[in-house]
C-alpha cells in the first residue's frame, strides 16, 4: 500500500466513526427536547449543580452543552439570555463550565474510540469543571439591575 492510500483509508475510518458517534446523539437531542421526562432529568441536576453557583435556569443550556457540546449549548444559551431569564453570572458561569466540561458524550465516546480511558476523562474533567466554577460563583460581581447584553436589544439571532 502506498502511504497516500494509508493516510486517506485512515481519515475515512476516522470520520466513519465520528459519523456514528455524532449522528445518532444529534437525532436524540433533537428528540429528547420534546419529552418531558427530559425537562424532569434537566431539574434533577439542580440538586449537582446549585451548591456551585447555579441557579434553575441556568441548567437546560448547561446540561445540553455538557451532553452534546459547546455549539449546542451556546444555541440554547444565547436565546435564553437574550431572553433575560439569565443574568450575567450566570451567563458566564454556564460558558465557564462548558469551556471546561463540554461534550462530555461525544468526546469521551470519540477518545475512547482512539484507545483512552473513560472513567479517567469523565472523572477529569468534572471535578476541574465543578472546583473552578465552584471558585468563580464566590468571586464578587457587580449587581445584574438590567439583562444581559444583548437582551431586547432588538438584534435578531
Amino acid at each position: 500500500m502506498t502511504p497516500a492510500y494509508e493516510i486517506a483509508s485512515g481519515l475515512f475510518s476516522l470520520m466513519l466513526k465520528v459519523f456514528l458517534i455524532v449522528m445518532p446523539l444529534i437525532m436524540f437531542l433533537e428528540w429528547a427536547r420534546t419529552q418531558a421526562w427530559f425537562t424532569r432529568v434537566i431539574n434533577s441536576t439542580n440538586r449537582v449543580f446549585s451548591p456551585i453557583g447555579f441557579r434553575p435556569q441556568s441548567l437546560f443550556p448547561l446540561m445540553i452543552g455538557v451532553l452534546f457540546g459547546i455549539s449546542y449549548g451556546a444555541g440554547v444559551l444565547i436565546p435564553q439570555s437574550r431572553s433575560g431569564e439569565m443574568g450575567s453570572k450566570q451567563i458566564f458561569l454556564v460558558a465557564a463550565y462548558l469551556c471546561l466540561c463540554h461534550a462530555i458524550v461525544e468526546d469521551t465516546l470519540l477518545f475512547v474510540a482512539l484507545g483512552a480511558s473513560a472513567w479517567i476523562i469523565l472523572i477529569t474533567r468534572f471535578t476541574a469543571a465543578m472546583l473552578i466554577v465552584f471558585l468563580l460563583s464566590r468571586l464578587p460581581w457587580p449587581s445584574d439591575p438590567q439583562p444581559a447584553p444583548g437582551a431586547g436589544s432588538g438584534m435578531k439571532p
